[in-house]
């Protein structure tokens, strides 16, 4: 046929491959058999020429997938723990760790590992801007302001002045506890780029982390109605997610049909583990049931895991 048996093999790979993703996408927990296939193929991916990258990703993403389940079992076993003795500190410290809640040791919350690799990264890739911004995000988050200022320096340098400039200087000044020098910072990035919906996304962003909820939900619609296709969904369920805390589970359902609807227009996505996640929230909501709505929900292929990138 003409056909050699390398070019055979890159296809095969390539089928296996894009099982693998299909896997990851629609399924909530692979089976340890399925689990231990996908890894083998991944793997061996990484060995053939024009592969490696891509399942390397894969091998990450992979591994990821497989905590998230993991993690979900066991805030499920913590609450059922909890259910029996709510009073065993050991039970809730599971709880906070499977659910990512909230922790004040230094000790255990520091980036200093993230940061020094990014440090790293970014010498070796100096004109790559969303490396400095990752070392931005965690300095800022360890209050290294100082370091911070140097990453969004960096950044300008890479990519020049854009809306993420006024928006890292907010959250540095916000961190920094000059509450006004933020909201006269974003202020400024909205006006300057007012046709940019990331910039309007992430000012609602700053908005909904002060619990300014109102004021978020009009700047994330700002966002949607900027948008063009193929959109994220990040808005939408942040919207929703509002809602469900001011008790508007009206506003919150019809939020969510939003990101069903974005998923099957512009991603052709009707099925999987992340459309199925959506729909459940819906139909408990309309249930009148708000349990573990958060939990029904993962970080799928149409949110921006980092939206200033």
């Amino acid at each position: 046929m003409g056909i050699s048996i390398d070019e055979l093999f890159e296809r095969s790979q390539e089928q296996h491959i894009r099982r693998i993703e299909a896997m990851v996408e629609r399924e909530p927990m692979l089976s340890r058999a399925d689990f231990d296939y996908a890894m083998a193929r991944a793997q061996e991916g990484t060995r053939t020429e024009g592969y490696k990258g891509r399942c390397l990703t894969l091998l990450s993403d992979l591994c990821m997938h497989r905590s998230r389940g993991y993690a979900e079992m066991a805030a499920d076993y913590a609450r059922q723990a909890l259910e029996v003795e709510p009073g065993k500190k050991e039970n809730h410290s599971l709880l906070g760790m499977a659910s990512g809640g909230a922790l004040w040791d230094w000790c255990c919350t520091n980036h200093t590992r993230l940061i020094d690799y990014y440090k790293d990264f970014v010498k070796r890739n100096p004109g790559y801007a969303p490396g400095f911004m990752r070392l931005a995000d965690n300095l800022i988050e360890d209050g290294r302001l100082d370091e911070a200022r140097e990453a969004v320096e960096g950044m300008r340098r890479a990519q020049g002045d854009t809306y993420h400039v006024p928006m890292y200087l907010g959250w540095i000044a916000q961190r920094a506890g000059d509450a006004e020098e933020a909201e006269r910072l974003w202020n400024q990035m909205t006006e300057d780029y007012a046709d940019i919906w990331f910039a309007w996304a992430v000012r609602a962003d700053a908005y909904a982390k002060k619990a300014r909820y109102p004021e978020a939900i009009a700047a994330y619609r700002r966002a949607v109605a900027l948008q063009k296709p193929p959109r994220f969904t990040d808005n939408e369920d942040s919207i929703a997610q509002i809602c469900m805390l001011c008790g508007d589970v009206d506003g919150a359902i019809e939020a969510y049909e939003q990101v069903v609807e974005i998923m099957r227009e512009d991603w052709g996505m009707t099925e999987g583990e992340t459309v199925e996640g959506y729909k459940q929230n819906i139909a408990q909501l309309k249930a009148g049931k708000r349990t573990d709505i958060a939990m029904n929900l993962n970080s799928g292929s149409l949110c921006m895991v980092n939206p200033s990138e």
